[in-house]
């Protein structure tokens, strides 16, 4: 008998902790008590918003100038993290961690999203490497979601 009291009290004691965590709480109900900050699209994938990362997971951009490679920015999310941050005109080449801290730089001042147009990331991206002309850009940038912003331009 002793046996199923401690038992009983085990079983209302752990009830109690999981109500008080918020277990079976619907996230998704805007009523409900608790809620602090919903964003609707946290279970589509990552974005700036929901703290999953910059909302697209490879970005790569290639800037000739004169004819020559002068920038170079890689950011690929994988297995592998990939990160590259070139800037010839300012005698830059990062890699790895290095590259990560100006490509942050770089993706929480411009702000990519999937309804960017090309001629405003043509803009963006030539304004924050103080580039005035170039003879070709080649960007690519995945979004969690599928779309593509994919630019090639020649001059």
């Amino acid at each position: 008998m002793k046996n199923i009291v401690k038992y009983g009290a085990v079983l209302v004691f752990a009830l109690l902790v999981l109500g008080a965590c918020g277990f079976g709480k619907d996230p998704d109900d805007r009523n409900r008590e608790d809620a602090t900050v919903l964003h609707e699209n946290e279970k589509e994938g990552g974005s700036l918003e929901t703290g999953n990362g910059y909302g697209f997971d490879q970005f790569e951009l290639e800037i000739e100038v004169d004819g020559h490679d002068m920038i170079e920015a890689k950011y690929k999310m994988d297995r592998n993290m990939e990160t590259i941050y070139k800037n010839q005109l300012a005698g830059i080449d990062l890699k790895d961690d290095e590259a990560m801290v100006k490509l942050d730089e770089m993706f929480i001042d411009i702000l990519f999203t999937k309804d960017t147009s090309k001629q405003e990331a043509i803009d963006k991206l030539l304004e924050w490497f103080g580039v005035d002309t170039y003879t070709e850009f080649d960007l690519e940038v995945y979004f969690d979601d599928g779309t593509i912003l994919d630019v090639e331009e020649k001059h």
